[in-house]
C-alpha cells in the first residue's frame, strides 16, 4: 500500500519509490448511509513498515543484501466484456442464498473500469525507480491468471494490449451499452440513475457520464519490462466454471442475454449450466469477437506481443496444447509456472498426472543446477481441491492431483523458496515448514478487479551466512482516493477502487487486504544452495 502527497488525495512512491512505509489506503468514514448498507470513502491509515517473519528460520539481516530477483506480482485482472450473452448476471436478483453462494459475484459495480485500474498500475511499474533496499531495477512482472473473465477472444486481445501496449476496446456488440448497469434492472447499480434501487440501498453515488466514458477505447502504455503469464479458470472456462460446449458457444455468439434465473437453475451450474440460460429475454447485438478461446488458442495469442516472446509459454506448449512451463530469465532462479485450471470445469484447481511428472523433473533439474525455485500458479494450495474428471475419463490413469500432494512435493525439495498465486482475491502469506527444517513461503496477492485493487513488489535477497529473505511490498495505483470526475484514466481508476471498496459481493470481502503480516513483510528462509565450505 502506498501513501498520499499532502492535499492531492493520490498515492505516491515516497522518498524511496515504494518502501512500504507510506500510509496505506483503507476504507474510511461513511459518506452515505443506504437503507441496506453504508458507502465508505477511502482514506489513509497509519504507515506500515515491513514486518520480519521468522516462521521458518531466524537470522540477522545484512545492511547491504544482494538482490537475486526483483519482480512485481499482479493477478486477477478479470477484464470483462460486460455485454456478453453468456454472462449470468441475473443471478444477483436472487441475492445470497445456498443455491447462489458459489455463483456470486457475476456482476460488479466497478467491472467496466478494471482496465483503467490496471493501466495505472502499469504506469506506476514503468516509473518505478528500483528497490528501496538494493537499488535493483524491476526485472519482470508475473501474472498468476484470471487475466480475462469469460474466456473470450475480445477479452484476451484487450488484456494483451493492456500489458504490451495498444488500444484496449471492450465495447462489444452495438453502438449503445447493452449491459445491466443502464437502469433497466433494480438489482444492479446504475451509475447514472439517481433513483436506482440498488444504488439507494447501498448508498452509492450517481456518476453522470461514467458508462460512456468507461467504454471508450483506452490507449494502453504497455509494460516496459518483460512480463510472464499464467492460465486461470476464468481464462479457460465460461464464467470461470464450465467448459465452452457447443450450446454455450452459440449463446456467447448470439443475440440474447439472460434476464432471469431461478434458484434451482443455478444450484448445479457447474454440473449443467444450460438451465440458467433458459430465459434469454434481452436483445443484444451479436459480435463474432466474443468467440471462446481454448487453451491452445490462449497460449498461441501470446507471441509477437512484446518481451519475452510467448510471455513464458514455450514452443512445447504450442506443440502439446499445455500451459505450464519453467522460465530461467535470471541466473540462479528458476520460475516454475503451473496450469491449475481443470478443463472438466469448476472454479477450484488441480493438475493432471502428466504435469505432476513434469514438475518432479523440473524440481530435480533445479536441484542439480543449484538453482532457487519460485513456483507460480493461479490457485493456491488450499484451493486445489478439484478432482472432477471428464465423463469419459479413466479414473485409474486420469486422477487429478490436488494441492496437498503438490505442496508436499515442494516441501521435499529445499531449493523451493516460494509459491505465488491469486484466485482467492486476498493478500495472504503462509509458511510451510519442511520435515527436516527449511520450507517455503506461500504468497497470495489480492486481485486487481476487486478491493483493494493492488499488486506486490517482490525481491529475493541474499544476506550471506546462508540466509535469504523475500521482501514483499504492497503496491497501489495513483488514482485519486475520492474521485469527482470521469475525464481521465486516473479518475476512472479511482472510481474503480472506490466502488470495489464498497462492493458487498467482492470475492475477498472487505478484509481482502489481509493482516499486516500478509502485506509489507520480509520473509526469512534458509539458503539451500551449496556453499564453498560444504
Amino acid at each position: 500500500m502506498s501513501g498520499t502527497s499532502a492535499g492531492t488525495g493520490r498515492p505516491h512512491d515516497g522518498q524511496h519509490g515504494g518502501t512500504g512505509t507510506e500510509r496505506p489506503v483503507v476504507r474510511g468514514e461513511v459518506l452515505t448511509q443506504g437503507s441496506v448498507a453504508a458507502y465508505h470513502g477511502l482514506s489513509l491509515g497509519a504507515p506500515e513498515r515491513h514486518i520480519v517473519r521468522t516462521d521458518l528460520v531466524g537470522g540477522t539481516l545484512a545492511e547491504r543484501p544482494r538482490s537475486l530477483w526483483h519482480v512485481a506480482h499482479l493477478t486477477d485482472v478479470q477484464l470483462i466484456d460486460a455485454q456478453s450473452p453468456s454472462r449470468v448476471e441475473a443471478v444477483h436478483e436472487l441475492g445470497r442464498r445456498p443455491e447462489t453462494r458459489l455463483m456470486l459475484p457475476m456482476q460488479r459495480p466497478q467491472e467496466l473500469l478494471a482496465a483503467h485500474a490496471t493501466e495505472m498500475l502499469v504506469r506506476r511499474l514503468n516509473e518505478h525507480p528500483g528497490s528501496a533496499v538494493t537499488g535493483a531495477p524491476l526485472q519482470a512482472v508475473m501474472t498468476t491468471g484470471d487475466n480475462i473473465d469469460n474466456m473470450q477472444h475480445n477479452e484476451l486481445v484487450a488484456f494483451l494490449r493492456l500489458f504490451s501496449g495498444g488500444t484496449v476496446d471492450l465495447d462489444s456488440g452495438g453502438t449503445a451499452y447493452q449491459g445491466f448497469q443502464d437502469g433497466s434492472v433494480d438489482w444492479a447499480w446504475a451509475p447514472e440513475d439517481p433513483h436506482n434501487r440498488w444504488g439507494r440501498e447501498h448508498g452509492f453515488p450517481t456518476v453522470p457520464g461514467l458508462l460512456a466514458r468507461s467504454l471508450q477505447p483506452l490507449a494502453a502504455s504497455g509494460l516496459e519490462i518483460p512480463w510472464l503469464t499464467c492460465f486461470g479458470n476464468h481464462d479457460g472456462l465460461i464464467q470461470g466454471r464450465v467448459p465452452a460446449g457447443p450450446e454455450l458457444v452459440d449463446i456467447t455468439l448470439g443475440h440474447r442475454k439472460v434476464t432471469r434465473v431461478r434458484a434451482e437453475d443455478v444450484a448445479d451450474f457447474t454440473g449443467d449450466p444450460l438451465p440458467a440460460f433458459a430465459e434469454l429475454g434481452r436483445e443484444v447485438t451479436p459480435d463474432a469477437r466474443r468467440r471462446p478461446v481454448d487453451r491452445a488458442g490462449y497460449v498461441a495469442a501470446h507471441w509477437d506481443r512484446g518481451l519475452p516472446d510467448g510471455h513464458g509459454f514455450t514452443e512445447r506448449n504450442l506443440a502439446d496444447g499445455t500451459a505450464y512451463y519453467s522460465h530461467r530469465g535470471v541466473e540462479g532462479v528458476r520460475l516454475v509456472v503451473l496450469d491449475t485450471t481443470n478443463p472438466a470445469g469448476v472454479f477450484e484447481g488441480s493438475i493432471d498426472q502428466e504435469q505432476l511428472a513434469w514438475l518432479r523433473e523440473e524440481l530435480r533439474a533445479a536441484t542439480e543446477a543449484d538453482e532457487l525455485v519460485v513456483v507460480a500458479s493461479h490457485h493456491p494450495r488450499s484451493s486445489m481441491t478439484n478432482d472432477l474428471l471428464p465423463a469419459d475419463a479413466d479414473d485409474a490413469t486420469a486422477a487429478r492431483v490436488l494441492g496437498e500432494e503438490v505442496g508436499e512435493l515442494l516441501l521435499a525439495h529445499p531449493h523451493v523458496v516460494a509459491w505465488f498465486s491469486g484466485h482467492i482475491h486476498r493478500n495472504r502469506v503462509q509458511a510451510h515448514r519442511g520435515p527436516d527444517g527449511g520450507g517455503y513461503w506461500e504468497v497470495s496477492t489480492s486481485s486487481i478487479m476487486d478491493w483493494p485493487t493492488q499488486g506486490r513488489l517482490v525481491e529475493l535477497l541474499d544476506h550471506g551466512g546462508e540466509l535469504l529473505s523475500l521482501r514483499l511490498t504492497i503496491l497501489d495505483h495513483t488514482g485519486p482516493l475520492r474521485p469527482t470526475s470521469v475525464e481521465t484514466v486516473a479518475d476512472l481508476a479511482g472510481w474503480h477502487r472506490a466502488l470495489a471498496a464498497n462492493d458487498p459481493h467482492g470475492v475477498g470481502g472487505f478484509e481482502a487486504h489481509g493482516t499486516p503480516t500478509d502485506r509489507n513483510v520480509e520473509l526469512l528462509l534458509p539458503d539451500p544452495r551449496r556453499r564453498e565450505s560444504l
